[in-house]
């Protein structure tokens, strides 16, 4: 007998089904359905009825598939991990860091918290102030500044920061380094992490126990999570533990190792075993690639572009510390097929992918991490569907 999946036991109904069981239910009590005509009050109250009876399945699908982290998903994951494993979803970060203000006229502009608005002139976003300040004429400050929506989204590299929201007559601004954030953590990672949990409970210092600290290692000063989302163990034979850890965009900065340190130290280390934490060494990934797809996106060249590296960004973040490791391999790599793959699920309209850059597969230390570098389309070729192609 074959075993159903919890996906074919929660499967909500659509409004469509509910109606159609409604009137399966009617006809089979003798009620001449079909006499009915379509716009009338009967017909538009069984439809009503139908709408609110598949809401109701949809709840209790999700509350169903909450029983379990594999299928929760969402607010439910959200609830799940804090619940059942004590876990809470790192919440997205706004991306703050300071403006250089030159007032190069004759005015005198004093402003309080979130007075002044600046844009970044390339994606739009924009950031205010946090704290007063006053700009006299042939001043040049630095204004600390946030971003008015949270994630990476509102991310600004330096000099991105140039155009003047607020109206200052003669003042112009720029960012001298970027400003960068983290997006809400994602369900796969929140799973991982409630998983590593039930390893860390063991005295004898499991794999687990180490992921569990890194990832769960918390700032004393604010409460905030480090954000490390990818670590490596190695171990030497003589009695110690190295843990090379990483952010989702790169190596763990220096001023958190200290408290890495610690959390380890304190949750993971077991007796006779020395753990030292180290911060991973970026490797800086340039892909170059071409692609061929149909042409039945209705996304314009650059759309496809800006998808695919968001799709490369999204693959290359979530390549582990020291890379993929086959076997008893002793190095590990970032896989080119796995490249194509992540340019491939861009779009279900790309048929054909081939990266000039690298040309082999990437090998990496054990303390190695991939960061994003520069994405290059070489060719964007879009060609008409065969007869056969649907979208």
């Amino acid at each position: 007998m074959a075993r159903l999946t919890v996906d074919e036991l929660t499967t909500p109904l659509t409004r469509a089904e509910v109606q159609s069981s409604i009137y399966e239910v009617l006809t089979a009590l003798g009620v001449n359905t079909t006499a009915w005509k379509a716009g009338g009050v009967v017909r538009t109250m069984i439809v009503a009825t139908s709408a609110i009876f598949a809401a109701y399945s949809q709840l209790m699908a999700n509350i169903a598939r909450s029983g379990f982290l594999a299928t929760a998903s969402l607010d439910w994951l959200t609830l799940v991990a804090w619940y059942v494993y004590g876990i809470e979803r790192r919440a997205a970060t706004y991306a703050s860091g300071v403006v250089v203000l030159e007032n190069g006229g004759g005015g005198i502009y004093s402003l309080d918290p979130s007075d002044l608005i600046v844009k970044n002139h390339d994606t739009g976003h924009t950031y205010r102030n946090i704290e007063a300040f006053t700009i006299n004429p042939g001043d040049t400050i630095e204004v600390g500044v946030v971003a008015t929506e949270p994630g990476t989204a509102s991310n600004a590299d330096a000099l991105d920061i140039t155009d003047m929201v607020s109206t200052l007559l003669g003042v112009t601004c720029s960012n001298p380094v970027g400003l960068f954030a983290t997006d809400t953590e994602s369900d796969t990672e929140l799973r991982q992490r409630c998983t590593e949990m039930l390893g860390a409970l063991s005295p004898m210092g499991p794999w687990d126990a180490y992921f569990v600290a890194l990832r769960n290692a918390t700032r004393e000063a604010d409460g905030s999570n480090l954000g490390v989302t990818r670590v490596n163990i190695e171990v030497d034979g003589y009695g110690h533990v190295d843990c090379y850890a990483a952010t989702k965009t790169g190596a763990l900065p220096a001023e958190d190792l200290p408290t890495a340190q610690l959390a380890v130290e304190q949750y993971a280390e077991p007796l006779a075993v020395t753990a030292r934490v180290y911060s991973a060494v970026p490797l800086v990934v340039n892909i170059t690639y071409s692609v061929w797809m149909y042409n039945t996106t209705g996304a314009t060249e650059q759309e496809i572009k800006d998808a695919i590296t968001a799709s490369l960004t999204t693959f290359i973040q979530a390549q582990p510390v020291g890379g993929n490791v086959i076997d008893d391999a002793t190095t590990g790599y970032i896989y080119l097929d796995r490249v194509r793959g992540a340019i491939a699920a861009t779009y279900p309209e790309i048929f054909h992918v081939v990266v000039t850059s690298p040309l082999t597969d990437i090998a990496m230390s054990v303390q190695q991490v991939a960061t994003v570098g520069v994405m290059t389309a070489a060719l964007i070729k879009q060609v008409p569907p065969p007869e056969a192609f649907h979208s």
